[in-house]
């Protein structure tokens, strides 16, 4: 059954809703799109963990309107330990690519970052256009894979300010991708119980020394991929899949 974002408010699980909620103009297109017709049911989510049927009641050239039921919570398709992915600015397309397959795998925030390697530089109105532009891969991708929570994304931001802005109480486990790491991803993965985790990737070119030296300071630990170097798009995936086997979160 197709899946599609509606965001709430909503009614609480186990109450119907007996009025009409009218769409945006962007899911109605979709639905027009996938030529759902009236009478026709969908799943739809919030973006919070909520689930519902939707009965599509009316369709015109520009709106269309639904009725839910069977609203329940569902987390199913979310990974029980929140993962977030701050990622050195990389090229256009690359950049869209990763977002893409992060938040088909389960990746709860992803946070952009200017470093002193990242070719792509965004401020003003280019960085709220790409902003909106993510966003959008945010949603398609998690319809595309059955998620119920949506991934925030995070401002695009300086690498020497967030890192100094995070709370240094926090205990999410941080991680640093770098060839010059002594212990590999795998190995610092299966001494450690799945909790909240934060992953720290540099872009084409990777984390300078400096970079390196002040995100240790703030708690990352370095870890490499093993013997190879991976691209900055390839290097997010897989250190994502290799979390979700090694902790069983697939």
């Amino acid at each position: 059954m197709s899946h599609f974002y509606l965001p709430g408010p909503w009614p609480k699980p186990g109450v119907d809703i007996s009025d009409e909620l009218i769409l945006d103009v962007k899911l109605a297109h979709h639905l027009r799109v996938r030529r759902i017709q009236v009478g026709e049911s969908f799943q739809v989510f919030d973006g919070k963990g909520m689930t519902a049927n939707a009965c599509l009641v009316a369709m015109d050239k520009k709106s269309a309107a639904v009725r839910l039921s069977e609203v329940s919570e569902n987390l199913r398709t979310e990974t029980k330990s929140p993962i977030t992915l701050a990622q050195g600015m990389a090229s256009s397309d690359k950049m869209d690519w990763l977002i893409e397959k992060s938040v088909e795998l389960g990746i709860s925030e992803v946070i952009p970052l200017h470093t002193e390697r990242s070719v792509v530089r965004l401020d003003g109105e280019r960085a709220a256009k790409k902003a909106t532009h993510w966003e959008g891969i945010l949603v398609a991708a998690s319809e595309q894979s059955g998620r119920t929570v949506l991934p925030s994304l995070a401002p695009v931001q300086n690498l020497p300010l967030w890192l100094s802005s995070l709370n240094p109480h926090d205990n999410a486990l941080r991680l640093m991708l770098s060839p010059r790491a002594d212990s590999t991803i795998l190995s610092v993965l299966k001494r450690c119980t799945p909790q909240a985790l934060m992953i720290l990737i540099g872009p084409e070119g990777g984390l300078t020394d400096s970079e390196e030296e002040q995100a240790k300071r703030a708690g990352f630990v370095p870890v490499s991929m093993g013997h190879r170097i991976l691209r900055t798009e390839t290097a997010g995936i897989v250190a994502l899949a290799t979390i979700h086997t090694i902790w069983n979160q697939f």
